[in-house]
């Protein structure tokens, strides 16, 4: 596996949990946890394969920004 990390505009727990909730419904065979005491507040997602563009889907359609790093 891989590790892909993802800077983010998520400041909130609430937020984080909300984002992490439907990227496991859209990608469920991945482990994912937030960094948010990064100054980048960074998402980091365990994957096997490409996820990029689905993840920058789910941030759009929900009015998020991340860019991969």
């Amino acid at each position: 596996m891989k590790i892909e990390a993802y800077k983010t505009d998520i400041t909130t727990g609430e937020d984080a949990r909300f984002i992490v909730a439907l990227l496991q419904f859209v990608i469920s065979d991945c482990i994912m946890n937030f960094d948010l005491e990064d100054s980048n507040h960074v998402l980091r997602i365990e994957t096997n394969r490409e996820i990029k563009e689905m993840v920058y889907g789910v941030f759009n359609k929900q009015g998020f920004y991340c860019q991969k790093l």
